[in-house]
């Protein structure tokens, strides 16, 4: 039952990437890709960069390395979503600025996640999505445990 029960599981993993095309499809963006840019235009206006962007806190929040971040900002750097430039009052910081395209591509993705969140909710229903969050966050509480006895 032990190998079943863990097959079972990550396969159900696995299948919530389904989500994925769904929500990129009209910006041409990885999920990891919409979340940085979110966080970035959700804190930032076209006319005003965003001095010293936390990394560290963008790496918490997504759960990814530093270099993942950079290689993020790179992706949306090139599609021009996203502007770098190094603080002239602190070369070691960089600001960075939401362009119109990234504003509008972070504005219809967050659309997109509105409908696909109501329709799931409207499906699976409240209690069960309050019930399913706890039991993640306990599990996640348990796998942090774990990784950090590993290290």
């Amino acid at each position: 039952m032990d190998a079943e029960l863990r097959d079972l599981f990550f396969t159900i993993i696995n299948q919530f990437r389904r989500l994925e095309p769904a929500l990129a499809a009209e910006c041409g963006m990885q999920i990891n890709e919409m979340a940085v840019l979110y966080s970035i235009a959700g804190t930032c206006c076209s006319e005003c960069p965003c001095m010293n962007l936390n990394v560290p806190k963008i790496q918490e929040r997504l759960c990814i390395s530093k270099p993942a971040v950079s290689y993020i900002l790179n992706s949306l750097e090139k599609k021009n979503y996203i502007t770098r430039e190094i603080d002239s009052r602190d070369r070691r910081k960089v600001s960075i600025s939401v362009t119109s395209e990234g504003k509008s591509a972070a504005e219809q993705t967050m659309e997109k996640y509105e409908e696909l969140w109501s329709e799931i909710l409207e499906r699976f229903g409240e209690k069960n999505m309050q019930q399913l969050i706890r039991l993640l966050q306990e599990l996640d509480g348990c796998a942090s445990g774990i990784a950090s006895e590993d290290k």
